[in-house]
């Protein structure tokens, strides 16, 4: 399993989110970031969701290609403003890592319901958690939501099952109906310096070619991060529809 840092619910425990860190990060600078990005009221989303348990998985350090050297990354990539440019680099580290990540997905689920689970990821977190959701297992079954934010489409197929064929796993019984079940939020903003808009609305042309349904928000400013407030605003907004209960004062 992977090493993961986890925040407990302030109240009672209804739901987890589960949050994958960017290149060249670690989890604990990102609970940190998302702890220090607040809304028009000053709050952060840990704070608007108070019933929520926050587990935040770590990248292992792998040699990365376009650095030339070691880094904490999810996988292997040449270019991340061309994602697709020697894509065959990227499938050792994902075909390491989802399995792991699948795992805590179905634990969590265990332990709140998959359908209060969110799985989440910025940037190359973003890109490693699209290929978690396409190979989740169960039928009849969905996550709460999925929610991206500065990523891109990792061995982007034509399909569903064509992007699984090419990460080559064959996770016994993943399931159409789990990624075709959740609702997504993708998000990306249009001074982004290191991940083009134009690769979150790939991702996002992607994801509904492939039957999912996708709310998309993009913002003239924010960089390689969330844009603050409003965007923080229509995170939280997404998951009040999905059902997670937000702090009575608001």
């Amino acid at each position: 399993m992977v090493y993961t840092v986890s925040l407990p619910a302030h109240n009672e425990h209804t739901h987890t989110i589960i949050y994958l860190h960017g290149h060249s990060s670690s989890a604990h600078i990102l609970s940190q970031q998302l702890w220090e990005t607040r809304d028009c009221r000053g709050e952060s989303v840990q704070h608007i969701f108070p019933s929520v348990k926050w587990v935040f998985p770590q990248a292992n350090e792998i040699f990365v290609t376009r650095l030339d050297q070691t880094m904490r990354e999810w996988f292997d990539v040449v270019d991340i403003q061309n994602p697709d440019e020697r894509r065959e680099l990227q499938r050792p580290g994902l075909k390491d890592v989802v399995p792991q990540l699948v795992e805590l997905v179905e634990y969590e689920g265990r332990i709140v319901g998959l359908e209060n689970v969110i799985l989440a990821g910025i940037s190359e977190g973003c890109a490693t958690a699209i290929q978690v959701l396409l190979n989740l297992r169960g039928q009849n079954r969905r996550l709460c939501a999925f929610i991206g934010t500065s990523g891109w489409m990792s061995l982007g197929g034509s399909s569903a099952q064509e992007s699984r064929e090419l990460l080559g796993l064959k996770i016994s019984g993943s399931s159409h109906n789990v990624y075709r079940n959740t609702p997504v939020f993708i998000c990306h903003c249009a001074d982004d310096p290191s991940v083009p808009i134009e690769q979150g609305r790939r991702l996002r042309d992607t994801l509904i070619t492939y039957g999912m349904t996708v709310t998309w928000k993009e913002y003239p400013t924010g960089g390689h991060w969330i844009n603050c407030p409003q965007g923080v605003e229509d995170i939280a907004t997404f998951l009040r529809a999905q059902g997670l209960t937000h702090n009575r004062y608001r």
